[in-house]
């Protein structure tokens, strides 16, 4: 019931009269059986009510008192004769002192007005629209994984509105071997995912994990920001030169010239750069921020690198990349060359398979290359504002030292980072290629003719059928 006013009667306060403040509320009208009376249309008609107090302080503070009045005597909205209130009084017999509008929701849980799907289903149809505003980028990948653990854990064969806020934060407490931040991050996932089934689908009025605090949470502490070291920098490098060339260009964007790693490499071409005028172009469809953004002032080591790997037009990112990124980074953690080099030639899947190489890419740190930029950019020249310009950076300087820059680099070391120029390799170690299918059968059955022939004494060494018709 909506109560208005107070309102001041200028008329009575003219003639003299003491009460000249007045409330104004409806309240439906009724019979003397208690009933409301219904006009033609069915509808309940209403009461108008105008009380007038002394003052206008009076009139503010009966606003409660006729509140509770309302609500004890009810609005006989839904009351229109005896039967129905007969009825009334029947179920709530019935239910044994539950309340009626919770019996109400247990009966509509199970005869929903419309088709209902469980959150399995559900999840699935939300990946598909994030997938379609933005695209299969981090977010898209962090709610698919992030939320898929949610409903892995059992909740896909529940429904929405059996879901609640304390169901949803002992889980989130209660993940095992997972930090703090992380967490968190899971409650946002859950939370965006709520959040669109009470906006998109209207599966729920209300989203259970938004009540979630971060105080409600475990404790995060944070951590020292960690980057690449110098001497593994120059041997990373060194290691896509030597082992793929074709990402030199993707790596040394970031590395030299603190482009997003997440947010704008998937998407990065060799048309987003000008030599001839020093500048990075960021689209306004692929930068983090959704505006276009330029980036001047890179250092002189860059351009070099850009002249000896960018490709003329394309994609910086090659087909296969997070598996050729993996071996990158499990080939540049040996120190021994030689050693690496044998390792170049397995093929991917067997290389990544070592429990040194699963190792290696454990070790290697959140955001490094654009973290490592900012450590080493700030140490060269002393100055986070002018870091900052180059990173597209929002936040205040200490922001930028809080999350971007690392400690204990010197100036020197800072120079010497940006003195790293590139030695291509004339003849780069590629992995041996997996054979499959039938050239796999083909290949293991000319080797076994292949010794079956060698073993024979006093014959030639065996010679495949083609290398005969090459004679």
């Amino acid at each position: 019931m909506e109560i208005t006013g107070p309102f001041l009667d200028r008329a009575k306060r003219a003639n003299g009269q003491p009460a000249c403040w007045y409330l104004r509320y409806s309240t439906p009208k009724l019979k003397p059986d208690g009933t409301s009376v219904l006009d033609a249309a069915g509808k309940v008609r209403l009461q108008r009510h105008r009380p007038y107090y002394e003052s206008k302080a009076k009139a503010e503070a009966d606003k409660p008192s006729i509140r509770e009045q309302h609500e004890k005597t009810g609005s006989g909205q839904f009351l229109f004769d005896r039967k129905a209130a007969e009825d009334y009084e029947g179920a709530l017999k019935l239910v044994g002192g539950v309340p009626l509008i919770e019996v109400a929701k247990f009966w509509r849980l199970h005869h929903p007005d419309k088709p209902k799907r469980k959150l399995a289903e559900l999840f699935l149809s939300f990946l598909a629209d994030v997938k379609l505003r933005h695209g299969e980028g981090r977010h898209y990948s962090d709610l698919k994984s992030r939320g898929g653990a949610f409903i892995k854990a059992g909740f896909g064969e529940r429904y929405a509105d059996t879901v609640t806020r304390q169901e949803i934060l002992t889980y989130v407490k209660e993940m095992p071997d997972v930090e703090s931040r992380t967490k968190r991050n899971h409650k946002t996932a859950i939370c965006e995912f709520f959040n669109w089934l009470v906006q998109e689908e209207h599966e729920i009025p209300v989203n259970p994990a938004a009540g979630i605090k971060k105080r409600m949470l475990p404790k995060e502490t944070k951590k020292e920001i960690e980057f690449l070291r110098l001497d593994y920098v120059v041997r990373y490098i060194r290691a896509a030169e030597r082992y793929d060339p074709d990402l030199v260009a993707h790596e040394v964007v970031q590395l030299v010239a603190g482009v997003r790693a997440d947010d704008e490499m998937a998407d990065f071409e060799a048309g987003f750069v000008y030599p001839q005028t020093k500048e990075v172009v960021i689209p306004a469809n692929v930068a983090k921020t959704e505006k276009r953004e330029v980036i001047d002032g890179l250092e002189e080591n860059f351009w070099a690198w850009w002249a000896a790997y960018a490709p003329s037009e394309g994609r910086l990112r090659p087909k296969n990349y997070d598996r050729r990124w993996d071996r990158l980074r499990v080939l540049a953690s040996i120190e021994d060359r030689s050693n690496a080099d044998e390792l170049a030639l397995l093929p991917i899947k067997y290389l990544l398979r070592l429990p040194e190489s699963r190792a290696a890419l454990k070790k290697w740190p959140w955001n490094a290359r654009r973290r490592t930029f900012c450590t080493y950019h700030v140490a060269k020249h002393q100055s986070a504002a002018k870091t900052a310009l180059i990173m597209r950076h929002r936040g205040s300087a200490y922001t930028l030292h809080n999350s971007y820059r690392g400690l204990g680099v010197t100036p020197e070391q800072g120079q010497e980072y940006f003195r790293i120029m590139p030695a291509p390799v004339a003849a780069p170690i590629r992995p041996t290629k997996v054979l499959k299918g039938i050239i796999r059968i083909q290949a293991a059955t000319q080797k076994k003719a292949s010794q079956a022939w060698n073993s024979r004494p006093g014959t030639a060494p065996y010679a495949s059928r083609s290398i005969l018709r090459m004679r």
